[in-house]
């Protein structure tokens, strides 16, 4: 019969009640969790048919109060603990928690106790499903309210767990404290995105007020852009957190696409700028509020595109100023490197821009070139614009001015087209320009203000003074007088008359010294000096005459003769017989040696080419013969010691069949003590 009456009370769920018996008479013992219950099973009992009578010997649960469950999670270990009403219960509390928590060691320590309330096992597994949102922490239910603390798993758990007080709390159970922190993160990134669409917000914020003050940054800075919010809340924000995410909207306002990320304190900004003056804001720290600690990596960043790209250096002494684009800010770096190389010591302000649109050409190394070019500048302005090049200003220098100029005569780099270069050598007071003599011929020094001028010296030097060497001293400033060039080939033509001759010009005194052949040609040459140089140009004149030297006989006349001679010829005007003023220095040299030797006769013999009559031909070199004749008595020789003979074309020394034996046999010879003289 116990075995009977025990399956009945277990069937009804009087589990917790012993049987005893002793013929027909019954005795139920155990502890009971109330007192209906206690009632409900002692009826039961005597129910059972044979039972003769019933003995309570039960007992029922202490009572808790308050009434206190709770279970505490340590990462994968949780505990149960406080007051269970049976032992029904407690295992419906544990079956709940495993399915909570698959993963965790459950361990009970709940004692049973009388006092919960009827809503107990529902309010137990809604508190055991909120600690699965926690990686540690409590639930505590006391007399049907529930209180919690911890950390939650992550972030979007935190979110999640903080709904569910509001969306699923099973009815009758009562909210306490809530304490949830949120997951710590190690890596907190957090990231804005916008769009032709909307404005996306994401990642990982401190709390809900920097989430909210995130979303109204973002709504303000596009009020007609939908923001859409998928920021968590966790813990482990770098100090400065939310003044660089409020910095990074910041930055997104000046994108036309793109997004910003902070990783930690380091921003990542990538897009399109929407100008020139954005992209400069965005990477110069946004008008230097970028917030302490926040470093930004800025190279995904799209300039804006500008319509005119150019590049300008100028200069005005030790300031510099750049202005115009590049397309980087590497690009920029490399530029403002190598200006500083090239202006060490000068003030630069710098206000180059980054930009793209530049032209398909190597604008870096364009812009290079040009700053190289500025460097080689007193004053002045370079400019890239495009594909074109130009410079204007004054060289720093003579040797400035002649790089700048052979540079920019070559192809330019980058496949640069030069449009204009107006560069002027240096200015200097007062002006220098010399011709003096030298061991190894004839030294032309001082300034000339352009290439050109300086080749027309020299070879206007060269074709005054024949086969001397002419050393090329010359260097180029501005500042020249007027008239320079004309003025110097005029003191040539001076100079070139005297012996040892050399001149200087000081601004427009032009000073000429040297030694004369002999008296009679000092004022010649005073004359060629007033007809050769310019008016504006003040002469100053001083001549010696040259000591004769001790006397010559025949064959030392001829020997200088010979030598006089090889520096070049007697000229003439084209088929005239006027004598070419050109040849004036020399016939005054052959004059000096003539008189050197005064016992001695001589022939002035003049001879033609072939081209012509041979009459015209003779008459033609006799008429000349005695022009230079009439020029050597002028001079001082004596008229009974000279001779004048035409030769025509009878004595050629070279072939008339080409233009340089022609031009060979076209002379003026000087025999001395001829044939059949007396």
């Amino acid at each position: 019969m116990a075995a009977k009456i025990s399956r009945r009370l277990v069937a009804d769920g009087y589990d917790w009640a012993t049987v005893a018996v002793s013929g027909r008479n019954v005795t139920i013992g155990g502890i009971a969790p109330t007192p209906e219950v206690q009632a409900e099973a002692l009826a039961a009992a005597s129910a059972i048919r044979g039972v003769a009578s019933l003995s309570d010997a039960s007992s029922l649960l202490p009572v808790a109060e308050p009434y206190e469950w709770s279970a505490r999670r340590l990462e994968r270990k949780v505990t149960l603990l406080g007051s269970v009403p049976s032992e029904a219960t407690r295992n419906a509390v544990l079956a709940a928690a495993r399915r909570a928590l698959p993963d965790a060691e459950i361990i009970d320590e709940t004692t049973l106790a009388r006092g919960a309330s009827k809503m107990f096992s529902a309010a137990t597994a809604f508190a055991l499903e909120r600690l699965a949102d926690l990686s540690s922490g409590q639930v505590t239910i006391v007399d049907g309210t529930l209180s919690v603390a911890g950390t939650a798993v992550s972030a979007e758990s935190f979110a999640a767990a903080r709904r569910s007080f509001t969306d699923s709390m099973p009815g009758g159970l009562a909210l306490g404290p809530v304490d949830i922190l949120p997951a710590r993160i190690d890596r907190f990134v957090w990231s804005a995105s916008l769009d032709d669409v909307s404005l996306t917000l994401a990642g990982f914020v401190p709390n809900e007020v920097s989430k909210d003050s995130l979303v109204e940054a973002a709504r303000a800075l596009h009020p007609s852009v939908p923001i859409i919010d998928n920021m968590n809340i966790a813990s482990g924000e770098p100090e400065g957190f939310t003044e660089a995410a409020a910095f990074a909207i910041q930055a997104l306002g000046k994108l036309e696409e793109g997004g910003v990320m902070l990783d930690g304190l380091t921003l990542d900004i990538a897009g399109t700028a929407r100008s020139v003056e954005d992209y400069e804001s965005v990477v110069g720290g946004i008008d230097g509020t970028l917030p302490a600690g926040v470093e930004i990596v800025a190279n995904e960043i799209i300039p804006a595109p500008v319509s005119n790209y150019y590049w300008t250096g100028s200069r005005e002494a030790d300031a510099v100023t750049l202005e115009g684009y590049v397309p980087s800010l590497e690009g920029r770096a490399e530029v403002r490197a190598l200006a500083r190389d090239l202006f060490a010591g000068a003030t630069v302000t710098d206000n180059v821009k980054i930009a793209s649109g530049e032209p398909k050409i190597d604008w870096i190394g364009a812009t290079k070139f040009a700053m190289e070019q500025l460097a080689e500048l007193k004053s002045g302005v370079v400019q890239v614009e495009g594909v074109t090049y130009s410079v204007q200003g004054e060289a720093a220098d003579s040797d400035a001015y002649l790089a700048l100029t052979e540079a920019n005569a070559r192809r330019l780099p980058a496949s640069l087209a030069l449009t204009d270069s107006d560069v002027s050598p240096p200015r200097i007071s007062p002006y220098r320009l010399s011709l003096s003599q030298a061991a190894d011929g004839l030294v032309l020094a001082g300034y000339a203000p352009s290439e050109k001028a300086r080749r027309a010296l020299l070879d206007a030097a060269r074709a005054r003074f024949g086969s001397v060497t002419v050393k090329d001293d010359v260097k180029f400033a501005g500042g020249a007088p007027d008239s320079l060039v004309e003025a110097a080939e005029g003191a040539m033509r001076v100079a070139a008359r005297l012996a040892g001759g050399h001149f200087e010009i000081v601004d427009t005194v032009v000073e000429i010294d040297g030694t004369t052949f002999h008296d009679r040609a000092m004022q010649r040459i005073a004359d060629i000096a007033a007809e050769a140089i310019p008016e504006g140009f003040k002469t100053e004149v001083n001549i010696v005459t040259r000591q004769t030297g001790q006397p010559l006989d025949a064959a030392g006349c001829r020997d200088r003769l010979k030598i006089a001679l090889a520096d070049g010829n007697v000229e003439f005007d084209k088929g005239a017989t006027d004598i070419s003023v050109d040849s004036y220095p020399l016939l005054d040299r052959i004059a000096g040696i003539l008189m050197r030797c005064p016992d001695s006769v001589v022939e002035v013999g003049g001879h033609s080419d072939s081209d012509g009559s041979e009459e015209a031909n003779l008459e033609l070199t006799q008429a000349r013969a005695e022009a230079v004749l009439d020029y050597l008595v002028d001079a001082g020789v004596r008229f009974e010691r000279l001779t004048a003979k035409g030769y025509g074309e009878a004595e050629p020394i070279a072939d008339n069949s080409t233009e340089e034996g022609k031009a060979a046999n076209r002379r003026i010879a000087f025999t001395i003590d001829p044939p059949g003289n007396g």
